[in-house]
């Protein structure tokens, strides 16, 4: 392997290379992803994609880890004040770098249901390390967006690790549903924005009208 050497040559050769890379192992599972498909559609031969990277799980991982910085890159504070538009102002900067990168967005997609032992570990670790990298800067927002609540006397270290979980669990649903059709997920984003404010709302305002107990 001598990833050196590939990132020695002109740009152009690397994108195409990475590129077809990403289209193959954002289509199919990692087993059926084919290196002749990759190599054929990107003019090199199987014998240099080798050298380049040693074997098949190099390439995917490489490819994958690049996916993964390209859609968990930085995004700008939100200049919004109220509580949804922080939250949405930062959702929305992370629906735009999806509807930028999509090729990575599939890869990534794909990536997340991959349980190919012959990769799984590595991939796992890679995603891992990546969202616990955007933690604490969804942290930093989710602070913001309960600082321009009016508060009852509330821990609001809890208050923010339950949004968080609570965000956590809506997102998973609409990922799930969108598994299959990832670009829909960006398609109907100001709907599902909507929904996501009407599950908020129930956990912000509450459901239970005042002297009721359970």
């Amino acid at each position: 392997m001598s990833i050196d050497s590939f990132e020695k040559i002109s740009d152009e050769k690397q994108a195409a290379i990475i590129q077809t890379g990403m289209a193959e192992f954002s289509k199919k599972s990692y087993m059926d992803a084919s290196t002749d498909e990759i190599t054929k559609n990107c003019g090199i031969s199987k014998g240099l994609l080798f050298h380049y990277f040693g074997n098949k799980k190099n390439f995917y991982l490489y490819c994958l880890e690049l996916a993964l910085k390209q859609l968990l890159i930085d995004v700008p504070q939100p200049d919004q004040t109220d509580f949804y538009g922080i939250i949405f102002s930062y959702a929305d900067e992370k629906f735009k770098l999806c509807e930028k990168y999509p090729s990575e967005m599939r890869l990534v997609n794909m990536a997340a249901r991959e349980m190919s032992t012959k990769v799984l570990n590595e991939k796992n670790e890679l995603i891992v390390r990546y969202m616990v990298s955007t933690r604490e800067k969804s942290q930093q927002i989710i602070e913001k967006a309960i600082a321009a609540l009016e508060l009852k006397d509330v821990n609001t270290e809890k208050l923010k690790d339950a949004i968080t979980i609570y965000l956590g669990v809506i997102l998973n649903k609409y990922l799930e549903r969108y598994k299959e059709t990832p670009e829909l997920f960006f398609e109907r984003s100001a709907e599902i924005k909507t929904e996501i404010k009407e599950y908020l709302d129930f956990m912000l305002n509450g459901v239970v009208k005042e002297g009721v107990s359970s």
